[in-house]
């Protein structure tokens, strides 16, 4: 499964287009060169059989012409030591053999060379299927003008060159084999080479180019899963480095998105649990307002029944502002709840905030020391006396979590002044207001 799997991947695809292509051009490569490789041997060893065959008939010009066997025979076996030189003969014009050898037997018959007549087609080059024979002319020049014109200048000599014979040197053709296996050899070896080479560099850049790529993929998949896909590096900026930032973006976008759903998912839950909780208010508020209301009808019955001086009535009052105190407990459950609306009213805040310190100490606690620096001046505003109260528990309750080890909390109010342009933007148009301030250590 895992070879399958790797099979049908991108990057083994890629590698074996790239190979094939690589070995085919190789291959046409190598054969290309050792074709023309062949024709340059082949090239080389007609050049060297010319110019052992000239320089041969050359240097035995004196010894064709006095048909000196003796000092041709040195000049002619020099020749014939050489590589590739298989025979060598030397003839004169009238086609007498002065030298005949041969290293081993050729030709059809094995025999090697004949005297060939003279003025048959000596000259030249010729080729079998084993020999390539070159065919050099050996001449000797002579000088046509009379001996007189020799005392003046200028005087053009007319030379002329007599062929006294021929000078024919045989070259294996088997040597073009063995250079030919050499090359093909040599060729194949570079091919190998350039091939193993080719393959690890596209290797080596199919896997720059698809590492980027298998960890987009790997992310893509974790974040399909539903887990953490973390950030892509972007290691280029071509199409691949460009995919990695859309994909690092749209991570991005779904990571805020799901902690928007988490926060919204977390403000639903707790809307629906102060929703439940403001039922149960409502009805507790209710019930309670009910058995507050007989409490205190039967309490302004007693106090019909009492006299003007009985002590008993001291009780009845104290009973009164307890009932007063809890209907506006009840008013602030309901208001909590959404039922009840808010009823603005003048209000002192300075008397409201001194009525409030025994029960801001009870909450407090001992630990905190409750300062008030409040205005001399009496601040009248327009509130809910019930929603001021409740604002500055919260706000004390707050500052005592803060400081458990235990510290101090000051209230201060002021009279203020607003510009016109910022009253404009709240509700009042009036430039008076009350400034309360709630600080702790």
């Amino acid at each position: 499964m895992p070879t399958e799997k790797f099979r049908e991947s991108f990057s083994f695809r890629v590698f074996r287009s790239f190979s094939i292509s690589i070995v085919i051009v190789s291959a046409i490569f190598a054969l290309f060169f050792v074709y023309y490789q062949k024709g340059r041997v082949k090239e080389d060893l007609i050049r060297k059989g010319r110019v052992l065959s000239e320089l041969l008939a050359y240097s035995s010009k004196t010894a064709v012409f006095a048909e000196n066997r003796t000092s041709l025979r040195d000049a002619a076996r020099a020749v014939l030591k050489q590589r590739n030189v298989l025979a060598v003969q030397v003839l004169t014009a009238d086609g007498k053999v002065l030298f005949n050898e041969k290293k081993r037997p050729f030709g059809r018959n094995g025999g090697g060379l004949a005297a060939t007549p003279a003025g048959r087609g000596l000259s030249g080059l010729s080729e079998s299927d084993d020999t390539i024979e070159i065919v050099s002319p050996v001449t000797l020049a002579l000088s046509a003008a009379p001996p007189e014109l020799l005392y003046f200048e200028n005087t053009p000599s007319v030379r002329k060159e007599k062929v006294i014979g021929f000078v024919r040197v045989v070259m294996d053709k088997k040597a073009l084999g063995g250079e030919t296996a050499a090359i093909l050899v040599r060729s194949a070896l570079i091919a190998a080479i350039f091939i193993v080479l080719g393959a690890v560099i596209i290797f080596l850049a199919i896997r720059r180019v698809t590492r980027p790529l298998t960890r987009l993929t790997e992310a893509v998949r974790s974040l399909g899963k539903g887990q953490s896909a973390g950030i892509v590096p972007v290691e280029t900026h071509d199409e691949v480095g460009r995919l990695a930032e859309a994909f690092n973006m749209m991570s991005e976008n779904l990571k805020e998105r799901e902690e928007e759903k988490r926060s919204l998912e977390e403000k639903l839950r707790l809307a629906r649990t102060m929703e439940a909780i403001g039922t149960l208010a409502r009805g507790v508020a209710h019930d309670f307002n009910n058995i507050l209301s007989t409490v205190q009808g039967s309490i302004y019955m007693l106090e019909k029944k009492l006299y003007e001086d009985s002590p008993l009535r001291d009780y009845t009052e104290r009973i009164d502002v307890s009932l007063t105190k809890a209907k506006n407990l009840i008013q602030s459950l309901l208001t909590f709840s959404r039922t009840q609306t808010i009823s603005p009213q003048p209000t002192e805040i300075n008397r409201l905030i001194r009525k409030m310190k025994p029960l801001l100490a009870g909450i407090l606690g001992e630990g905190i020391r409750l300062d008030l620096s409040l205005s001399e001046k009496e601040l009248v505003l327009k509130a809910d006396p019930v929603q001021i109260e409740q604002v500055v528990m919260n706000l004390c309750s707050n500052a005592r979590d803060a400081m458990p080890d235990g510290g101090s909390l000051t209230i201060e109010s002021a009279p203020v002044l607003i510009d016109g342009g910022e009253a404009d933007r709240r509700s009042a148009g009036s430039r008076r207001y009350v400034c309360v301030m709630i600080s702790d250590s």
